[in-house]
């Protein structure tokens, strides 16, 4: 009977821990795509993954990520982010959405700021154009380890959908 009982024991275990492994890691380009379908109007546009391979449409040299992210140089943030995927439209308009996820929550708020520099130079470069107030409205939130950002007509809604995703 004791046997019997190890035997239960060890069988139900066996059953139970293939469901641990149904809770896998969203990845950031799901997040985004969760982000991008909340937006009723959102143009013509080219997304960016990190584990896209050098010479895919879909990779990010450090010069772009420099050239958005930081001023010149590959901000110290990208150290912490384990994975990202940044919608960039395709014309010369500032409609942008990023997911970062990051090592930890701590790293999070660092890349946070990262993306509120990158809104600020946005309202910047567009105060006094048509896009100036859509760009007034962009969001940042930070989700545990993973940053959102939304610069788009409807950044709630894309934030909201994205933080869902995230979950």
């Amino acid at each position: 009977m004791r046997y019997y009982r190890k035997f239960l024991l060890l069988l139900t275990l066996s059953l139970l821990l293939p469901l641990g492994g149904c809770g896998r890691q969203i990845t950031a380009a799901e997040v985004l795509d969760s982000m991008c379908s909340s937006q009723q109007f959102l143009p013509a546009g080219q997304i960016y993954r990190k584990d896209a391979e050098p010479g895919e449409a879909a990779y990010a040299d450090c010069e772009l990520l420099a050239a958005l992210y930081g001023e010149g140089e590959l901000p110290p943030e990208f150290e912490v982010i384990n994975d990202y995927a940044i919608r960039l439209c395709s014309f010369a308009e500032p409609h942008e959405l990023a997911v970062f996820q990051c090592v930890s929550a701590r790293d999070a708020y660092d890349v946070a700021q990262m993306c509120l520099r990158r809104v600020g130079r946005l309202q910047v470069s567009c105060r006094e154009t048509e896009h100036a107030a859509m760009v007034d409205r962009a969001q940042v939130s930070v989700i545990g380890k993973t940053v959102l950002m939304a610069v788009c007509a409807d950044p709630l809604d894309a934030i909201a959908d994205g933080r869902r995703a995230a979950r």
